[in-house]
């Protein structure tokens, strides 16, 4: 069986080489303030984010973006819209795109981090 590698195209539509290992810990955080900073990888129309929430972050609005997260460490609950879910180490959430689904996070820990995947806006 021969293995098929994927040919990523930039917007320009060049071939670009696939990353092939992304590298967290050589990125620079963005403090976006509220308690929240994150991490980004961007390729194309995707990115993904290794993000940081710690109990200062308040989200007083609705978001409606889609996200698929991957819980790394501490727990928030996520008020889906009115529905409120649990998320702890090990959890994965999908958050689809849409009022149906907007959401707004509260951190239960010190610190709450999580990769997300994301279209970018």
């Amino acid at each position: 069986m021969t293995a098929k590698i994927a040919i990523f195209k930039s917007k320009q539509g060049k071939n670009m080489t696939p990353e092939y290992k992304i590298q967290f810990e050589q990125m620079e955080w963005v403090e976006v303030g509220d308690g929240m900073r994150f991490k980004r990888f961007q390729q194309d129309e995707l990115q993904l984010r290794l993000v940081e929430w710690d109990k200062a972050m308040v989200h007083p609005n609705w978001c409606l973006k889609g996200h698929i997260g991957y819980m790394v460490e501490g727990e928030v609950e996520i008020d889906i819209a009115g529905k409120v879910f649990n998320y702890k180490k090990g959890d994965v959430f999908v958050l689809p795109d849409g009022e149906a689904h907007k959401h707004r996070p509260k951190v239960l820990t010190e610190k709450a981090q999580f990769f997300a995947v994301e279209k970018v806006s």
